[in-house]
């Protein structure tokens, strides 16, 4: 199939066919990426500053970004790129579109999808809500909030806050020093946390069952409120074995606390 390009010099509107995948590159502003029922893509750009943005479909593919820099190119250089450009798209798209997106301080909102999500930041905030499929987010310093969502998830940050909420069957989040935060519904799930000195809290549905190892020289572990830490340096390990379901979750930090909660109270807003 041919390649189709458009260049972008300000605020327009483009609808598109033959699209399955969305790729979007940014400095920054924001881009708002939603469903529709249409059978097209449909790109709003609201508000364009700087270099302008091209529009490239090739075997599928919608790339929105800026040509000077190149894909491959921009990803490597995301934390040490500065630019006056900046943009602000609004995009719909068919629910089993899958999106990858890649900014410096652009934030990333992403909602109703049904395909895998690749979300990848500098400073820029990343927002999923209500869709199901694999999620992978990264982050340098900015916050990541994943709700209502219904897959695996995996989430990288250095400073900014974690919080993952949904039916999540796997679930992996590393942080240096932000919160970390897993509100899962799912009867059965694997969980990884780790932090350096962020505490981590994992919320899972009353009367599941846990497999526990932590690791923490001075952080705390405690279940539903009780201190279960093992004394001196060693991993702390614990098999509590019910009838609902079970979670295997890993836990490493150095000063963070993990907090391991089992009530219905647990899990408003997922």
């Amino acid at each position: 199939m041919a390649t189709r390009s458009w260049i972008v010099s300000g605020p327009s509107q483009h609808q598109l066919d033959g699209v399955t995948r969305l790729r979007v590159q940014l400095v920054a502003g924001s881009v708002d990426v939603r469903t529709h029922d249409d059978p097209h893509v449909w790109v709003d750009v609201t508000d364009l500053r700087g270099n302008p943005l091209e529009l490239t479909v090739e075997n599928g593919r919608l790339t929105v970004g800026y040509p000077s820099i190149g894909w491959d190119g921009w990803v490597k250089r995301l934390r040490s790129y500065s630019s006056s450009d900046s943009a602000r798209l609004t995009v719909r798209v068919p629910r089993g579109t899958a999106v990858t997106a890649a900014t410096a301080s652009a934030d990333a909102y992403v909602a109703d999808l049904a395909e895998d999500i690749h979300l990848n930041t500098a400073t820029g905030a990343l927002v999923v809500t209500g869709s199901r499929g694999a999620a992978s987010l990264r982050s340098a310093s900015s916050d990541i909030t994943v709700s209502g969502h219904d897959g695996p998830v995996t989430a990288t940050t250095a400073a900014g806050r974690v919080s993952l909420g949904g039916d999540l069957p796997r679930a992996d989040v590393n942080s240096v020093s932000g919160f970390v935060e897993v509100r899962s519904t799912a009867q059965t799930s694997k969980v990884g946390v780790g932090t350096v000195s962020g505490d981590m809290l994992v919320a899972l549905p009353a009367g599941t069952g846990v497999s526990l190892t932590a690791r923490s020289l001075t952080g705390a572990v405690r279940l539903d409120g009780a201190d279960r830490k093992a004394s001196g340096f060693g991993a702390t390990t614990l098999e509590d074995r019910t009838d609902g379901g079970i979670c295997f979750l890993t836990s490493r930090s150095v000063s963070g606390s993990l907090d391991v909660t089992r009530t219905p109270t647990a899990l408003p807003g997922t």
